[in-house]
């Protein structure tokens, strides 16, 4: 009875191994291909990594729920779609923080102030735009009208509009040819044709997705074998899949010193995820958010407020903030697990979580601390 278990899992790891592979090989051709598409433009790195690195990574977890929403039908794949549009930025807040500051650690330990060195203007943008639109789009699940709901998702889209208009306007951080790697499909020339860069572009967008995708099925087998509910496997696990793209792209920009490139990736897929993803569901769906919707919702914006402020405090954005936004990623599936099985050793276990991330982020202080004595 044991052995078709063992084999489907080991199917299913062969799997995600493989698909894991795809994506990392994907984002290393990706970042490389849209740094030079930004270079023969004349974009700022706030415009490659906020609007043409976001768009491009955001498209696996776009895919679920405009499928789930447009394809699927009753209140299942509905949920599908809503977990999806609101779990992406959700992971982005708390494990992409997470992420992000352990490659900041990893790549500059022992020798740096352990800070992430990005644009003020280009950060403080994204965020605000963020937290405006993501607020935004929680207004219509207390409202029955359709003229609240479809005026809310016009607003949406001219919300991203604007956004992208100023992004494109910024030039304070133009790219240095002498900074970019040579075209990975035309190592030889210092000076890529746009036909070469776009077809690595398109190698690596397939490379990407198709890997999401099969990464997406893997997850998904492994959580119906756990039991999770439609909501949380769609705001938990499939956008930890999906959002693959974006974290290992600015883990590939933090290992080059290209900070401002790695976290407008980020901050630039959360603006997108936020506007035009939210639009489509508001105006395609009732949009009833349950209660674990509404705490999903509130998980985000807390960690994308917290970040925010303590960089507005101390002007420079630190491992130790990120961390601590990391944690309210734990407390989902905590409440979930806990208020389903009824076992309070889930509080144990994830506490445990929570409580040695919070003891990195006091290591990382007490280092840069230290690191600022010498």
């Amino acid at each position: 009875m044991d052995v078709p278990c063992l084999g489907v899992s080991a199917i299913l790891v062969v799997q995600i191994l493989f698909s894991l592979a795809m994506v990392l090989f994907g984002a290393e051709l990706f970042t490389n291909a849209v740094e030079w598409l930004g270079n023969k433009f004349g974009l700022g790195q706030g415009a490659v990594g906020s609007v043409l690195a976001a768009i491009g990574t955001a498209l696996p977890e776009t895919a679920v729920p405009v499928t789930a929403i447009l394809v699927g039908g009753g209140n299942e794949a509905q949920q599908v779609g809503i977990g999806g549009i609101l779990g992406a930025p959700f992971l982005l807040a708390t494990l992409g923080a997470f992420v992000i500051a352990v490659a900041t650690l990893t790549f500059r330990w022992g020798h740096s102030l352990y800070q992430l060195h990005i644009p003020r203007r280009a950060y403080n943008r994204d965020t605000i735009f963020f937290l405006i639109a993501y607020t935004l789009s929680m207004v219509p699940a207390f409202f029955h009208s359709q003229t609240i709901h479809h005026t809310v998702a016009v607003g949406l889209v001219l919300l991203y509009v604007v956004f992208v208009v100023l992004t494109l306007r910024d030039k304070s951080d133009l790219s240095n040819d002498g900074s970019l790697k040579p075209l990975y499909i035309q190592p030889s020339s210092n000076e890529p044709t746009l036909t070469l860069v776009m077809i690595q572009l398109s190698i690596s967008l397939a490379l990407i997705v198709g890997g999401a995708h099969f990464l997406t099925s893997g997850v998904e087998s492994i959580a119906r074998h756990v039991g999770l509910p439609t909501f949380v496997l769609s705001a938990l696990i499939i956008p930890l899949a999906t959002e693959l793209p974006e974290t290992l792209n600015s883990v590939v920009w933090i290992r080059q010193g290209k900070d401002s490139l790695a976290i407008g990736n980020v901050t630039g897929a959360m603006v997108f995820q936020s506007t035009l993803v939210p639009a489509l569901g508001i105006w395609m769906t009732p949009w009833n958010l349950t209660g674990v919707a509404l705490f999903t919702a509130g998980l985000t914006l807390a960690a994308a407020l917290f970040t925010f402020v303590v960089y507005r405090i101390r002007r420079i954005l630190e491992p130790w903030a990120l961390f601590i936004a990391s944690t309210l990623y734990f407390v989902l599936p905590m409440q979930t697990l806990a208020a389903r099985y009824h076992q309070p050793q889930v509080y144990w276990i994830f506490g445990s979580v929570i409580g040695l991330i919070l003891l990195l982020a006091a290591f990382t202080i007490r280092r840069t601390r230290a690191t600022r004595l010498r």
